[in-house]
């Protein structure tokens, strides 16, 4: 038995946007399944950078560093 490195997936979509996707897939010369991963990607690594900046937000607000003293605490940390 074959096992597959993907899976197919089927999704719904409104018709303006599939054809928005179809346009640009064209254009780059790639699949439709090969943009909706990238997109998929991308969107996943947005949601673990806003997860980080708000963890960072948060251990600043604990200890008390205020986002103007960033630059200074990096600097005196590089020396």
């Amino acid at each position: 038995m074959l096992h597959r490195q993907a899976l197919p997936v089927t999704i719904t979509l409104p018709p303006q946007l599939l054809s928005i996707a179809d346009r640009i897939a064209k254009r780059e010369g790639r699949t439709r399944s090969e943009l909706f991963r990238e997109a998929l990607r991308a969107f996943f690594w947005k949601k673990r950078w806003e997860a980080i900046q708000v963890y960072g937000a948060d251990i600043a607000k604990r200890k008390g560093i205020k986002e103007e003293d960033i630059e200074d605490i990096v600097d005196s940390f590089r020396k």
